[in-house]
């Protein structure tokens, strides 16, 4: 097949290109980054499965690590701009393999840990701890999230000795103590902190 037409289909991710590829199991679109070493790669596609519209000398040149960021060995590229290719008929853009997309984010530099943190950490944990065992942070950036939680964890734990629960659902941190909430039962709602509410 000549060349011209789509090269692979790739997303780059803090300058690095990462081909989105499937699995010969599951509707999952996972990640593949460029192998380690020049020549010990593999191709995005065979060279039977070059669909019309894609750059042949581009998709087979064995430029891909053999397994996916989540450690999966991958069957094929998933179809782009190009289309479908091979006997997949699975076209994307993103990938969606949950895995793949949480260890993406150790390919990107760490947040700036915003000012107020500390302080909404604080006053989460003296909710925590002073009353039902539960809180809830409204309004927390998504690139704050992460280091508020460890946060949060690490102050209920040295002052309680017991485990934290913490999770996420649409910027809202919640904190739990389920060694306090036992104590006290679940209470019909959360004390809530707001991360607003402490300025810039």
């Amino acid at each position: 097949m000549p060349s011209g037409g789509h090269g692979p289909n790739v997303i780059a991710v803090a300058g690095r290109s990462m081909l989105l590829t499937s699995t010969s199991s599951g509707a999952a679109v996972h990640l593949a980054t460029v192998a380690d070493a020049p020549g010990r790669g593999r191709e995005a596609v065979g060279e039977n499965d070059v669909a019309k519209g894609y750059d042949a000398v581009a998709l087979t040149a064995p430029l891909w690590s053999r397994t996916t960021l989540c450690g999966r060995v991958w069957a094929v590229m998933v179809g782009g701009d190009g289309g479908p290719v091979g006997r997949s008929r699975l076209v994307a853009f993103a990938p969606t393999c949950r895995r793949c997309l949480a260890l993406i984010d150790r390919h990107f530099p760490a947040p700036e840990r915003d000012s107020r943190l500390d302080l909404v950490a604080q006053v989460a944990a003296n909710v925590v701890v002073e009353r039902r065992g539960f809180a809830e942070i409204h309004d927390v950036p998504g690139d704050q999230q992460a280091e508020l939680r460890k946060t949060v964890r690490g102050l209920i734990r040295v002052r309680t000795h017991h485990s934290v629960r913490t999770s996420v659902a649409e910027g809202v941190v919640y904190v739990e103590c389920p060694a306090i909430s036992g104590e006290h039962g679940r209470p019909d709602a959360a004390e809530t902190v707001s991360w607003d509410a402490w300025g810039q």
